[in-house]
């Protein structure tokens, strides 16, 4: 059974190598397997300062990690969505939808106003997915990331509850 958590430093080394796989699946070659630290996911993955609040969450089947948000809420009301992935072999099996709930959970309980993200352009299915999500295209990056891979600028309004 997959269950949500928030992520831990021995979650580290596992997210680094999912994250990896996610992102190769629509970036292919132009990403490298040591851009993905397990280092970087201890240090980042869990920060609170003055102004903002990062937090992360990671779907576990069992002791496996499948899955891994990172989710940030400012002190101004508004949030974002730094990154989300999910193992291959467990694509559209849920985990995402997962992943967010935990998300919006952490976002209203800090009172955001808004959340942005960005997704690849040519990315097809994630786009999708946020719009689904009640995300609206907001704007647009031209070789953001990388040369020939555009950004499209997402933004949603929180439901009051």
């Amino acid at each position: 059974m997959i269950e949500v958590r928030k992520f831990r430093d021995e979650d580290a080394e596992q997210v680094a190598k999912i994250m990896f796989k996610a992102f190769k699946t629509f970036l292919g070659d132009r990403i490298k397997e040591e851009d993905f630290n397990a280092e970087d996911y201890r240090k980042t993955s869990n920060v609170k300062s003055a102004r903002s609040e990062t937090i992360s969450f990671v779907a576990v089947d069992g002791e496996r990690v499948v899955g891994y948000l990172k989710v940030v809420a400012g002190a101004n009301g508004l949030g974002s969505l730094d990154v989300i992935g999910v193992e291959p072999e467990y694509f559209s099996k849920g985990i995402g939808p997962m992943l967010f709930a935990e998300a919006d959970k952490f976002w209203k309980e800090k009172n955001m106003r808004k959340i942005s993200t960005c997704v690849s352009a040519h990315n097809k299915k994630a786009l999708m997915y946020y719009i689904k999500n009640d995300f609206i295209p907001e704007g647009y990056r031209r070789d953001h990331f990388f040369e020939g891979v555009d950004e499209i600028i997402l933004g949603r309004f929180m439901k009051k509850s």
